[in-house]
């Protein structure tokens, strides 16, 4: 990105150039430019005509941006900018003084902010700094920063503030318009008293500004009551067509894509673009360093070298050449090549403009009866950063500011609910429902989404959303829970807007905030360890910037309602298959960031002690193609006392991270086949550890998630547990040994590669489904069952059966949700097998974890179907069961927990309709 931003005007820079103590300014574009003074036009015409001092300055048509030096009585000086370049030159001596990077100037290179050095709108030079050392006013977004060329910054403020503490106070009655962005900030003669006053400048609008008392005239240049301004020719005083947005072009089969970022607000001076060959994405690039411009009258041409691009094509320069008119003029083409140095290899094609918005995407809605899609929130309503400008936001127009068009595909299809069933949506349902009622859905990469607004999450009413999609073509669809934001109080509020613009992120293939460091390959986390991001995609109760800004209403107080840098960066220019839904498996290719070192997955050092332990337990050795269970238990050591930690420890959720390293060497953090987001609102189910109840567990599946499998071989894996607590601390569990056996015979062999594959996996992790897509895994674990029914490990086949047969399955078709009931007979049959071969064989069969957990099911099973006292007996059978077996005292108690837990839910739904 160049210094100074690309402007979208008639010119590119404006200086004040005083003849004697007449007021003059010269507006520059290329090698022409204007001169005027405040009565009239003096001259329309080449620089060099304008102001033949400039003569012998080569950089002359290059300028991007430019500050008048000169001092009283000094000879007059000026720094040009371009790129990432700057020219200081003497009009007087007509010399170039000195030139290079905008980094060597001064201290400039070392005192500038990092969000100051790029892309900058406006320079102003300012009186000079205690000793004489000179002072510039760098203007950016709604801010302004004062440096001081030898002791740094002197102030950084909201434009509405003033460059200055005193002397300012005209600046807070700036128009809503001219408050942040702008162009051009160009001295005006002084007042009568002496007064600053300044000329500012955004497109073809200016504002003529006493500092102390406020706006003078405003308004289009001729409405200033300034001569000279209304004298401009037509061509410097007209708006121009815009070219940041898409451009595309064919040649042969081949067609490119372009996106051009350039103007606007949060401008990141990159471009770039996909190839496609025959309708089939081929490749795509972008550029990694500072754009070269070259003004013109009529056009201006871009480039760049050293493309980063996909696939390694040897084509590393760029040549662009942009149409530089006003709005009234004809539209025009561009002209992009693509070529390697010294060879002569190279595509060129003509490119027309297909609109403002980066990339385009379709999203089909479905809802439930009784729910309602959000419209809109006005930002006004609630908190905000000083200086934000309110607006009307809605789902479509948040993403159109991150370069992204969302049309919706139709009207919103209302499903209707004629069952009485329970309406609470696990991910293998919303899967089903979206195969069977997303009209657009092709198991292909392609710029269309499924959002269905549905009621509630199976397992936690307080998930607000999920992107579950993550199976085959993933990323295609995800899901909004009405009733638990409505349950929340956050129906028509900005939590409701939060909640779809984050899970669409997710579908864009964004990361949550402090998570980013666990993508593939790692993205940076950002202040806070990601936790301090003010974007959509943290979490509001998560936010913690530091010191006493922490949570939710701090959040909302700070947040400007927008994705970070890094995620506009992902979103805008990552690569096709990066983001495009349908294309790469979440949360590969993420969180694009072009100018920060990506951090790896590190295991956090010895910290404060947060008073907690983190322990991986159950089976170490596994059969090969067994699914890898562990139980999580998080407890207190005492040290601080009671705790309280989140409800939910399992790598499901938001806070427990598991890593895996291969007998291979190979780590990954262990990524579940889809993550439901609770923390829309405030709400987190919270436990407080005492001395009588000292820990928490839970349940872990590993086999399977959105890597694949990750015990796929045998060998000797490492396991480590990380977890985040609600103060932020982290516990690290001792790494834990997990071993796969070799299979000892054929029998070993076939169910071990029955029970491994994405679908098999996917059903494992699931508990079963009745998606269409995964009916070969459903018949490769009834092939298990059906050849293979003594083998040990055919118990988890017939826990997957069993359990997906003893709950209903609801999914969508004809407009309507349709269940299959329960069969119970069924359900019986395989949970009990699956229970009876793993107490038999306690080494190869289910591991006493899922066991636990298959018993528990079973006993729900019975009593839906009305038979409570072998519900109960089976509970009675879990506890003496583990008590036989010798468990520690502690870990049957937690049974015993379990098992009353589960006797008091049957109770109080008996002759009620049953959670699924």
């Amino acid at each position: 990105m160049g210094f100074m931003r690309y402007k979208a005007a008639a010119y590119s820079w404006v200086l004040a150039t005083p003849a004697g103590s007449e007021w003059r300014l010269l507006f520059g574009r290329g090698t022409g430019g204007a001169l005027i003074n405040e009565q009239q036009r003096i001259g329309s015409d080449y620089l060099t005509a304008l102001a033949p001092q400039l003569v012998n300055f080569l950089g002359r048509g290059l300028g991007l941006g430019a500050v008048l030096l000169s001092r009283p009585g000094e000879n007059r000086q000026s720094l040009f900018f371009s790129g990432d370049k700057y020219y200081w030159y003497d009009w007087d001596q007509r010399a170039t003084l000195s030139e290079g990077p905008w980094t060597t100037l001064a201290n400039w290179g070392t005192a500038l902010p990092a969000g100051y050095r790029s892309q900058n709108d406006a320079l102003l030079q300012a009186p000079d700094g205690a000793g004489g050392s000179r002072q510039t006013y760098f203007f950016k977004g709604g801010r302004v920063l004062t440096l001081n060329w030898s002791t740094g910054v002197v102030r950084e403020a909201l434009i509405t503030e003033g460059p200055d503490a005193s002397g300012c106070e005209g600046w807070a009655r700036l128009p809503e318009d001219f408050r942040s962005g702008l162009d051009h900030v160009a001295p005006y003669k002084p007042a009568a008293d002496g007064t600053r006053q300044s000329l500012l400048i955004k497109g073809t609008q200016g504002v003529l500004l006493n500092w102390k008392t406020g706006v003078l005239a405003s308004g289009a240049f001729g409405q200033l009551g300034v001569p000279g301004l209304a004298a401009l020719a037509d061509h410097h005083r007209e708006p121009i067509r815009p070219v940041t947005g898409r451009w595309t072009g064919t040649v042969g089969n081949q067609r490119v894509e372009v996106r051009v970022d350039l103007e606007g607000e949060r401008t990141l001076g990159v471009i770039s673009g996909d190839l496609f060959t025959g309708g089939t994405w081929t490749d795509s690039f972008r550029t990694t360093a500072d754009l070269s411009i070259v003004p013109g009258h009529s056009d201006f041409l871009v480039s760049a070298t050293g493309l980063s691009w996909a696939n390694n094509s040897p084509w590393t320069q760029l040549t662009l050449l942009l149409p530089h008119v006003v709005v009234n003029s004809l539209a025009r083409t561009a002209h992009v090549a693509l070529s390697a140095p010294a060879t002569s290899t190279m595509l060129q094609l003509t490119c027309s403009y297909v609109g403002p918005a980066l990339r385009s995407v379709e999203m089909e809605t479905d809802a439930m009866a009784g729910t309602q899609v959000f419209q809109s929130y006005d930002t006004s309503r609630g908190g905000v950063p000083r200086g934000y400008r309110n607006r009307v936001l809605t789902i479509a127009s948040a993403f159109a500011e991150a370069g992204i068009e969302l049309k919706n595909a139709g009207q919103v299809n209302v499903v209707a609910d004629t069952t009485g069933a329970d309406l609470k949506w696990s991910e293998a349902e919303l899967h089903a429902a979206m195969e069977a009622n997303f009209s657009l859905h092709q198991d292909t990469e392609q710029w269309k989404i499924w959002t269905f607004l549905a009621t509630y999450h199976v397992l936690d009413p307080r998930v607000g959303g999920v992107m579950f999609d993550s199976i085959g073509r993933g990323r295609q669809g995800m899901a909004v829970f009405y009733n638990s934001l409505r349950d929340a109080e956050s129906i028509g509020n900005a939590f409701e807007l939060f909640a779809y613009v984050h899970e669409l992120g997710h579908v864009f293939n964004l990361h949550h905030s402090w998570e980013k460091n666990l993508s593939t390959p790692p993205a940076p986390l950002g202040p806070g360890n990601g936790f301090g991001d003010l974007s959509w995609m943290n979490y509001p109760a998560l936010y913690n910037y530091g010191g006493d800004r922490a949570g939710a209403q701090y959040f909302w107080q700070d947040f400007p309602y927008s994705f970070s840098d890094n995620e506009l960066r992902h979103l805008r220019h990552g690569f096709h298959r990066h983001i495009v839904p349908g294309g790469d498996s979440f949360l590969t290719n993420t969180a694009l960031d072009l100018s920060v070192t990506a951090q790896t997955f590190t295991l956090p050092g010895a910290g404060e002690d947060p008073g907690l332990s983190l322990s991986l337990g159950g089976k170490q050795f596994f059969g090969y193609g067994e699914p890898v269970m562990a139980e999580l238990r998080l407890s207190r050591t005492g040290v601080r006392g009671d705790v309280t930690v989140a409800g939910a420890i399992g790598p499901k959720g938001e806070r427990t991270k598991v890593v895996i390293t291969d007998p291979y060497g190979r780590t990954r953090v262990f990524r579940p086949i889809a993550r439901t987001c609770s923390g829309h609102g405030d709400a987190e189910a919270t436990v407080t550890l005492t001395e009588a109840n000292p820990a928490v567990y839970e349940t872990a599946y590993l086999g399977y998630g959105a890597d694949g499998l990750y015990f796929a071989e045998p060998g000797a894996y490492k396991v480590t547990a990380v977890h985040t607590g609600l103060d932020g601390a982290r516990t690290v569990s001792p790494t834990r040994t997990i071993r796969v056996r070799t299979p000892l015979d054929r029998a070993d062999q076939e169910v071990g590669e029955l029970l491994t594959g994405d679908e098999q996996g996917t059903l494992l992790a699931f508990l079963g489904s009745d998606a269409p897509h995964l009916t070969s895994g459903n018949d490769a674990l009834q092939e298990v069952i059906e050849r293979h029914g003594d083998h040990p490990l055919t118990a988890y086949a017939r826990l997957a059966r069993g359990a997906n047969a003893g709950r209903h399955f609801q999914t969508i078709g004809d407009g309507r949700v349709q269940v299959r009931q329960p069969d119970i007979a069924e359900s019986v049959t395989q949970l009990t097998e699956a229970i009876t071969t793993s107490r038999t064989d306690q080494e190869t069969g289910l591991d006493n974890l899922t066991l636990n957990a298959a018993f528990r099911r079973l006993a729900t099973v019975h009593a839906k179907a009305g038979d409570l006292e072998r519900a109960e007996a089976t509970l009675d059978t879990l506890t003496t069961h583990f008590e036989e077996q010798g468990v520690p005292a502690a870990v049957q108690r937690h049974i015993q927990e379990q098992a009353d837990s589960t006797r008091a839910a049957i109770r109080e739904t008996a002759g009620e309709q049953p959670e699924s």
